[in-house]
C-alpha cells in the first residue's frame, strides 16, 4: 500500500502469507518528513498466521488491510495515517537493536526465540507481548509513584495553613514502585551494605519488639511477608516473559513451593520433588519420575504434579470447526503421562512406602496436576472456550496455567492487604 507516488507503507503477500511493515514519519512539517522512522530498521515483518487465526491467507486481498491492522500485537501502531511501526514507548527497542546490531529488518516469529540471524533481528511474539506488558505495568507503577510524591508535596506546602500535620509519600508495596517513589522524591536507594544493616537491625531488635509492643511486631512480620509475597510475584511474571525449559521451573518451584500450593484446593505440603513412583523393568529401566510428588496434610492423600514450560502450546494452531480448538500433542501428552504416573504410583505404593519408610503416604484417590502454557488471552474466546471445555471434562487430571498461578498469588495479596490501604500494586491496571 502507498500513495500515488509516495512512499510504501505496507506490503501484503498472500503467497508468503506474511506482512511487511515499513515505518515511515507521517508527521507533516518535522525533518524526515515521510522518510524512514528509525535510523536503522526499515522493515517488520509478520506471518500472518502469528497475529490472527481467523485470516486466510489465500483469500485476502488489498481490502482487508485496515481489518488485518486491527489484528496486530498490542505495541504496534495499528492506523497507517501515523506511519505504522511501534508505539512510542517501544521504539527503545528499537533502538537498543541499533545501536548494538547492524540489523535492517525486525521479524516477529510464533517461536521464542531472539536472535540476529544476518541482517535480520528475530522475536518471538510471545517475548514482544511479555515486554509490552511490563513496560505498560512500569508507566502505571511510576504514574502512580509520582501521584503519591505529588500529594505529599502538595498536603506539605499547605499543612500550615490547613492546620494539618506534615506527611510523607506513601512508598507503594511494589518493590519497583517504592524504588520509583524514592526516586521521584530524590532519594538514593538503599545500597547492599543498608540493606544487611536494615537486615541485622530487625533481627536484633524483634525479641525486645515482641515483649515492648506485640502488635508492632506482628505489623512488622506482615509488612515483611507482603513484600516476599510482592517479591514472588515479580519473580513469577518476569520469569514468564523469559525464554526457559523445564529444568528452570523445577528448581523455580523448588525454591517457591508456596506458589505450587496455590494451585491446590486443600492444605497440602510437598513430599519430594522429582519423586519415583516405579514402572521399571527387571533390568531397571523406564522408571517414572513425577516432578512433585504432596499430600494432604490431614489425610495423607497424595497428588502428584507434572510441570511443562509456560510456552508450551494448549491447543492446535488451526481451528478443527465452528471456532473450537483440540488440545495440542504437548498438552493431551502431558495429561496421558501425568496418568501414567498416578497409575504406576497406585500399583507400586506399598513397595515405594517400605522402600522409603514413609508410612504417611495413602493412594486413596490420587489426583494430578499439569502445570502448563499461557491461559489464552480475552480476545481469543474461543481458545478459551475450547481450553475450558477439555479441561473441564478431565476426570483425574486438573490443567492449571502459570497465568492462573500469578493471579491466585495476586488475589490472596489483595486479600492480604487490609481495605483501608492504597490499591495493591498488582499491575492489572496496564
Amino acid at each position: 500500500m502507498s500513495g500515488v507516488d509516495g512512499p510504501t507503507l505496507l506490503r501484503l503477500s498472500p503467497k508468503a502469507a506474511s506482512l511487511s511493515i515499513y515505518p515511515i514519519n507521517t508527521l507533516e512539517g518535522t525533518t524526515g518528513y515521510l522518510g524512514p522512522k528509525y535510523e536503522q530498521i526499515r522493515r517488520f515483518t509478520l506471518h500472518l498466521d502469528t497475529i490472527g487465526d481467523a485470516i486466510n491467507a489465500a483469500d485476502i486481498d488489498e481490502s482487508d488491510v485496515e481489518a488485518i491492522l486491527e489484528t496486530l500485537p498490542r505495541g504496534f501502531v495499528k492506523d497507517y495515517s501515523y506511519g505504522l511501526g511501534l508505539l512510542k514507548d517501544f521504539n527503545r527497542l528499537v533502538r537498543l537493536i541499533e545501536e548494538h546490531t547492524d540489523c535492517t529488518d525486525l521479524v516477529f516469529t510464533d517461536s521464542d526465540e531472539e536472535a540476529v540471524v544476518g541482517t535480520e533481528f528475530r522475536i518471538g511474539l510471545s517475548r514482544f507481548d511479555a515486554i509490552w506488558s511490563e513496560i505498560r505495568r512500569i508507566n502505571d507503577r511510576g504514574n502512580r509513584a509520582a501521584a503519591r510524591v505529588k500529594d505529599s508535596f502538595v498536603h506539605n506546602t499547605l499543612a500550615d495553613a490547613l492546620g494539618l500535620q506534615p506527611a510523607d509519600a506513601n512508598l507503594g508495596r511494589h518493590p519497583i514502585s517504592r524504588l520509583i517513589t524514592l526516586a521521584a522524591k530524590g532519594a538514593e536507594p538503599l545500597t547492599d551494605e543498608e540493606r544487611d544493616q536494615l537486615i541485622a537491625a530487625v533481627a536484633s531488635e524483634s525479641a525486645v519488639l515482641a515483649k515492648a509492643d506485640p502488635e508492632k511486631l506482628v505489623e512488622l512480620q506482615r509488612e515483611i511477608e507482603l513484600v516476599s509475597l510482592d517479591q514472588l510475584i515479580e519473580h513469577l511474571e518476569s520469569s514468564l516473559g523469559r525464554r526457559t525449559n523445564e529444568a528452570y521451573w523445577q528448581e523455580f518451584f523448588d525454591r517457591n513451593a508456596f506458589a505450587l500450593q496455590q494451585v491446590f484446593g486443600a492444605p497440602m505440603i510437598n513430599v519430594q520433588s522429582g519423586a519415583a513412583v516405579g514402572g521399571s523393568d527387571v533390568a531397571g529401566r523406564g522408571g517414572k519420575i513425577a516432578d512433585y510428588m504432596f499430600k494432604n496434610s490431614l489425610t495423607n492423600n497424595i497428588a502428584l504434579v507434572e510441570i511443562k514450560t509456560p510456552t508450551t502450546p494448549l491447543l492446535g494452531n488451526a481451528a478443527y470447526r465452528g471456532g473450537v480448538f483440540g488440545p495440542s500433542k504437548e498438552l493431551s501428552g502431558a495429561v496421558t503421562q501425568a496418568l501414567d504416573q498416578a497409575h504406576q504410583l497406585v500399583t507400586n505404593l506399598a513397595t515405594l512406602k517400605n522402600n522409603s519408610r514413609r508410612w504417611d503416604l495413602e493412594s486413596y484417590a490420587a489426583t494430578c496436576l499439569v502445570i502448563i502454557g499461557r491461559t489464552p488471552s480475552a480476545d481469543e474466546p474461543d481458545r478459551q472456550k475450547s481450553l475450558e471445555l477439555y479441561r473441564a471434562n478431565l476426570r483425574s487430571v486438573s490443567v492449571v496455567t502459570y497465568d492462573e498461578i500469578l493471579e491466585r498469588l495476586k488475589v490472596l495479596r489483595a486479600f492480604l492487604v487490609s481495605t483501608d490501604e492504597p490499591a495493591p500494586d498488582d499491575g492489572n491496571n496496564s
